[in-house]
């Protein structure tokens, strides 16, 4: 599946979905998955400087994968650390709402 290609339908789902689990006070309002990431930058960005065994918890819950996370702290340049950790939590939760879909009936 490629997150990129995904309906609206799809990133609303998924916008609920990182509401709960960032404890965000409004849904974010995104049409796709770039402006997803952009909407839950502020927060992962809290996370990342401040709360950083918090935001380790949540990767874990996302299931985001301890390869993909240490990839993207070691090898990303620091003004683009956020973007591409909130790019992997939505392209993540993208895969999981997808396949939810695709087999839950």
């Amino acid at each position: 599946m490629n997150p990129s290609n995904t309906d609206s339908e799809l990133i609303k789902t998924v916008a609920v979905d990182l509401k709960d689990l960032l404890q965000l006070s409004v849904t974010p309002d995104s049409v796709d998955r770039d402006d997803l990431a952009k909407a839950i930058a502020p927060m992962v960005s809290q996370l990342l400087n401040r709360e950083f065994e918090r935001f380790l918890q949540l990767c874990y819950r996302l299931d985001l994968g301890e390869g993909k996370v240490r990839e993207i702290l070691n090898q990303s340049p620091p003004e683009e650390l956020t973007h591409r950790m909130s790019l992997a939590i939505v392209d993540r939760q993208l895969i999981k709402v997808h396949f939810r879909r695709k087999y839950s009936g």
